[in-house]
């Protein structure tokens, strides 16, 4: 077998034993184990560029580890790549590795953009009973102090929509009014845009769902004691509160969070699409989830979404019965009591599988080992198309390919004998 065609060959056998190991790409983050109640559906164009949409998804809701470690990775294939591949006499050498490097890092640069900056075709989330709300209970528009500008309310509804949401809390930094403002403009229409806002305090961010006028930050952000005064009064007046988790570990100690629940929050934030927050080691997770089955306290998963990036990673679904027909207001106070009634079982978080390492070691492979988790989760339409993109990509490199070899060689190819 020529050299030329053994990397096809293995990326054909990776993913076929992949898909002979297949598993749901969706995944319960409380019980580890694929959901029954919901299942992804892909545009077709998702299927069509099937190696460049599953990276972006994965890198979508990774950490910033993953991205760093993405950038490492994909330097290291490239350099292997080109060292197996030199065959360019040496007075040419550096001009032309000079040329494939700028290639290589404007291609990579090129595709990030892509991924953060612009529209793409994103996997939808659909629940198999009619009953269940698909919710957000986290994210932002243009008003919040890092929302992308013209990212506004029915900018956030037209994305919560395209990835499968029913109903989204919009928590902008400090303000409050974006939800209000896509009811006035599109009253009745879906998605659902609720009324909350994430408060900045003392080193922790706090959802307030349920409002109905912006909660002011000051003082209340000076200290922890000041914090725990704001979450006592809130907790009073009946907002439901919860703790950007994720993002705020590793401000505080443990026996800090259990003030948290002293104080009145009523759950917690476990799992987002924010690199910073999917900082959060596995084992402080699980820790998180723990405490919230000791404590019967719901857990939540959230977008985070801000305008940038575009593919949904993580969704809630919540069983209650008859919420078609109810009114925003009446759907928010529904969906708080719903939570303290039904503690945590009321809220089931879904995200996209993704493999945790727990250590360093296992955090330097993070790369290699999620890219092949990711050929197992793949749908198989879209491992054919995978297929179809590793033997286009091959074939037309090889054409390329045969013609440089030859002059490389400084002769002509040899001549078969009679």
């Amino acid at each position: 077998m020529r050299l030329r065609w053994r990397l096809p060959v293995v990326l054909t056998a990776c993913v076929v034993v992949a898909q002979l190991f297949a598993l749901d790409p969706l995944v319960d983050v409380v019980t580890w184990t694929a959901p029954a109640s919901a299942r992804l559906s892909y545009p077709v164009l998702h299927v069509v560029f099937a190696p460049l949409t599953l990276l972006a998804e994965w890198l979508n809701g990774g950490s910033r580890r993953d991205l760093i470690g993405f950038g490492v990775w994909a330097l290291l294939a490239y350099v292997l790549a080109r060292l197996a591949a030199r065959r360019t006499p040496p007075a040419r050498r550096a001009l032309r590795e000079a040329a494939y490097g700028a290639g290589f890092v404007l291609a990579l640069a090129a595709f990030v953009a892509w991924g953060y900056w612009l529209p793409r075709p994103i996997p939808r989330l659909a629940a198999a009973d009619p009953d269940v709300l698909i919710l957000d209970v986290h994210s932002h528009t243009a008003m919040s102090h890092d929302g992308r500008p013209g990212f506004g309310a029915a900018q956030n509804a037209g994305w919560h929509a395209r990835a499968g949401f029913d109903a989204a809390f919009v928590t902008d930094h400090n303000v409050f009014g974006a939800a209000k403002i896509w009811r006035l403009e599109a009253a009745g229409r879906r998605p659902r845009l609720l009324d909350g806002e994430e408060v900045s305090l003392f080193g922790i961010h706090l959802l307030t769902l349920g409002i109905s006028a912006v909660v002011p930050h000051q003082p209340y952000d000076a200290s922890w004691d000041s914090t725990g005064a704001l979450i006592r009064r809130l907790h009073a007046d009946s907002v439901f509160l919860v703790p950007t988790l994720p993002e705020d570990w590793g401000h505080h100690t443990g026996a800090e969070f259990g003030q948290l629940s002293e104080w009145g929050v009523d759950g917690f934030e476990i799992w987002t699409s924010a690199p910073q927050a999917m900082d959060l080691p596995p084992s402080a997770r699980r820790t998180v989830i723990s405490w919230s089955r000791l404590e019967n306290r719901p857990v939540f998963g959230s977008t985070d979404m801000h305008g940038y990036g575009n593919a949904a990673t993580v969704w809630n679904l919540v069983r209650l019965p008859g919420w078609r027909a109810l009114g925003d207001s009446a759907l928010t106070r529904a969906l708080i009591h719903h939570w303290r009634s039904g503690g945590v079982a009321s809220n089931q978080v879904v995200a996209l599988r993704r493999w945790l390492p727990e250590t360093r070691l296992g955090s330097a492979f993070s790369v290699p080992v999620n890219l092949g988790l990711l050929l197992r989760t793949a749908s198989r339409p879209h491992a054919v198309l995978l297929l179809g993109w590793i033997w286009l990509i091959a074939l037309v490199g090889s054409h390329r390919g045969a013609p440089a070899l030859s002059s490389a060689s400084g002769s002509p190819p040899p001549t078969p004998g009679p």
